[in-house]
This record gives structure tokens, C-alpha cells and sequence, in this order.
């Protein structure tokens, strides 16, 4: 009875430290500038996680181009600082301040669309690999034919 007692408790000890331990994390922040060397200075950076629909990590973008990730899982606690290892699209949220005008809101985009979209995004990066900047063209506003 005694041994049966035992192997439940490590068991049970096994199980808590495989629960609170999680996939370690590793620190990721870089820059985001433009290909002139101007940073974006606001927007948001988000690393997907090729493979997954639930995790990728975000991070804002200061006035400097600067960003630090933290972990966000769909139905999970959030906000871990870090990311963790594998292969990532990358792709940028960054508009202009709304401009409200006569009860309209106006957003202004201030980099290229593609780079906005998980799909399209050219943008790639694998953890742990260095560096985390990244170069992006200037906006070029494009017309669409109809």
C-alpha cells in the first residue's frame, strides 16, 4: 500500500511540473524600418507560426521601429514575454491615426497591403535565427482598374 502511495504522489508530481513548465520561450525583439532606413513608428508586429491556427507572438511598434514579442495562444492565457522556436510568417499592421471628418473615419494606410496579410506576406523568419529585423519597401499606393 505504502509503494502504490508513493508512485501516485510522483506521478501527481510529474504531471504539476510538466503542466507549469509549458514549451520554453526564447526572447525575440528586433526593428522594423523602411528599405531608406526610416523606421515605421507604430503599428504592430505578428510572428505566425507556419502550421499552427492557434499560436503566434505580437509585438508593438515603438517610434523607433523597435518591437518585443509575447506569446499569444487562441483559448489560452496570453502575454507570456518571448516566442517559441520554429518557422514564422511575419506580417505588419500599421496604419496612419484615423482622420475623423464630417461623422467618416478614414484609415490611411502607411505600408503596402501584402505585408498586412498572413497569406501574402513575403516576410519569413525562423526562431532562434539572430536578428529579427526586418526591411520593408515604401508604400506605394496602388490603383485599382475597374
Amino acid at each position: 500500500m505504502k509503494i502504490k502511495y508513493q508512485i501516485f504522489l510522483c506521478s501527481l508530481l510529474c504531471v504539476f511540473c510538466l503542466l507549469g513548465c509549458g514549451v520554453p520561450t526564447i526572447s525575440v525583439s528586433g526593428k522594423i524600418t523602411f528599405e531608406d532606413g526610416t523606421p515605421l513608428t507604430s503599428g504592430e508586429v505578428v510572428f505566425a507560426l507556419d502550421g499552427s491556427e492557434e499560436y503566434f507572438a505580437k509585438g508593438k511598434i515603438g517610434s523607433d521601429g523597435t518591437y518585443t514579442l509575447a506569446e499569444q495562444v487562441i483559448g489560452k492565457q496570453s502575454g507570456k514575454s518571448g516566442c517559441k522556436k520554429g518557422d514564422f510568417k511575419v506580417f505588419i499592421a500599421a496604419t496612419s491615426k484615423y482622420d475623423i471628418t464630417k461623422n467618416k473615419t478614414e484609415v490611411t494606410h502607411i505600408i503596402d497591403q501584402d505585408y498586412a496579410n498572413k497569406e501574402k506576406t513575403p516576410l519569413k523568419t525562423k526562431v532562434p535565427a539572430g536578428v529579427y529585423d526586418f526591411k520593408i519597401p515604401p508604400y506605394k499606393e496602388k490603383t485599382i482598374k475597374k
